[in-house]
């Protein structure tokens, strides 16, 4: 089981705040978690951040209860363990009860001290020694990182290796919005001109009709940037980023991007993460190192020094995805919306939490309208009984409309779906046009045709059928000069 411990601010109008303890259940299909529904496992309320760490002894009894019976299901007991605590800096080091990101030994994965420079904090070595469960633990080590006792050394868990790095909060929220805050207001030699912000925003809002509709969000101009959330940081890291950058920024600027893009990217997707996480550690290190020379030694500070463990996380527990706050960060929106009034706020999510277990739904597969339609196109020869809008998958929708109509096949071609049609026989066909052009997009610091990223072109006029089983990823398709960029979806 995963756990989660963060803070929700509930009003705007007051420091009234619940602290939640999350659970979990980890389920992983091919080396990938599944389960995206989080649990409430205790609840604190209070006026301000927990004064003390006794609000996780009730947690800290039972799971240590857990740990030595097991849980019972169908008469049987079944071993429990708790795998890992996801939480974000401030989160982790207050329920371990250890130094903060802003002290000199603050880093949750390495013993080196900090220095202090240009009123901030800042972790320059790359290459130090690893923090060991064992001396936090028995408080062997003499780096002052611990500040007291934590109840949580009471159970059967790694306080460093368990407690891995969040990459929303680390990459999308932390290194990548403090990119984009550089360029708009860094050092002159590397901020941006208002005709270079002006163009990027323009270029950004022209991707807004081929987001697919896997994201959440449409990707929006720089003059948002400050309400972006997570998901459109991982969204510009990932995807627009590469596409809307390229030509428009300085060489430096662009190459040192793509070093946190490609690492990341590698980091994510589940076919790459295994065979190439020492090469992601070794590009981000040189992110990193070209960063404190690009933008200023200040700016590597906890978040920045942090990618250079990154890779090592990955290796543990598998794609960043697996170690992510993203489910957890949704349910406590999910949470925020069950108060009704600022009066006895606990008892009213106790009480909805409640009401929600006594009328949980049975888990019943649901069957999915499809649409219907007459439109075409169809193959000569090809005898049709129905034509339909879309067609599901299990981690992604295709469609005919612009954003969801490109896929990868079997035979490794980037292909674009015309229409979803059912046979004679029944099965379910793709009638698509496919690409004759599939090249590199970028070659630095990788050819990107090995992250399966192409600059598409000449797409052909003769329409071919294949089964949908003949479906492997889904695309995201981004105008470009003289064609498409193309990048499969990794982040599902």
């Amino acid at each position: 089981m995963q756990v989660n411990v963060d803070g929700l601010p509930l009003f705007k109008s007051s420091n009234a705040q619940f602290w939640p303890v999350l659970g979990l259940i980890e389920q992983y299909v091919c080396n990938v978690q599944q389960n995206k529904l989080p649990f409430v496992i205790g609840l604190y309320y209070g006026k301000k951040k927990p004064s003390s760490l006794h609000f996780l002894n009730p947690f800290v009894e039972e799971a240590q209860r857990l740990e030595a019976e097991g849980v019972l299901f169908e008469r049987r007991a079944l071993p429990f363990k708790i795998s890992t605590f996801i939480c974000d800096a401030p989160a982790r080091a207050l329920v371990r009860n250890v130094k903060g990101h802003s002290g000199y030994y603050g880093c949750d994965k390495c013993v080196q001290k900090g220095v202090h420079y240009e009123n901030r904090m800042t972790f320059p070595q790359t290459d130090s020694a690893p923090r060991l469960d064992h001396a936090v633990r028995d408080e062997l080590s003499d780096d002052s990182h611990q500040c007291g006792e934590t109840p949580l050394a009471l159970l059967s868990v790694g306080l460093v290796t368990q407690f891995p790095l969040d990459y929303m909060h680390l990459v999308c929220l932390g290194v990548t919005r403090k990119l984009l805050h550089l360029w708009l207001k860094g050092r002159r030699l590397t901020r941006f001109s208002p005709s270079m912000v002006k163009e990027l925003s323009r270029v950004l809002l022209t991707f807004t009709p081929h987001v697919p509709c896997e994201f959440n969000r449409k990707q929006r101009s720089m003059e948002d940037v400050e309400r972006w959330k997570a998901t459109e940081f991982r969204q510009f890291l990932l995807y627009t980023g590469p596409v809307s950058l390229k030509g428009l920024v300085p060489t430096q600027v662009y190459n040192n991007f793509m070093l946190l893009s490609v690492g990341i990217t590698i980091l994510l997707n589940v076919s790459l993460c295994a065979d190439l996480a020492d090469y992601a550690h070794r590009i981000l290190v040189l992110f990193v190192d070209h960063c404190s020379k690009l933008y200023g030694k200040e700016h590597v500070t906890y978040n920045m020094h942090g990618l250079v463990h990154l890779s090592q996380e990955a290796k543990k527990y598998g794609v960043l995805d697996n170690i992510s706050c993203f489910p957890f960060e949704n349910f406590l929106g999910c949470l925020n919306k069950l108060l009704r009034k600022p009066a006895q706020p606990l008892e009213q999510v106790v009480r909805r939490l409640s009401e929600r277990s006594q009328h949980r739904r049975t888990n019943i597969s649901k069957t999915r309208s499809l649409r219907e339609h007459n439109h075409g196109p169809l193959l000569n020869g090809l005898s049709v009984k129905k034509q339909y809008e879309e067609c599901y998958f299990q981690d992604f929708v295709v469609k005919r409309s612009e954003g969801d109509n490109c896929v990868l096949l079997e035979n490794k071609d980037i292909v674009v779906i015309q229409n979803v049609v059912v046979d004679e026989m029944d099965n379910t066909l793709l009638i698509y046009k496919r690409f004759r052009n599939m090249v590199d997009f970028f070659t630095y610091p990788v050819e990107s045709s090995k992250l399966g990223i192409f600059h598409l072109s000449g797409l052909s006029d003769t329409l071919r059928y294949t089964l949908i089983a003949n479906v492997q990823k889904k695309y995201y398709l981004l105008p470009c000069l003289d064609g498409k960029a193309g990048f499969p979806l990794i982040h599902l």
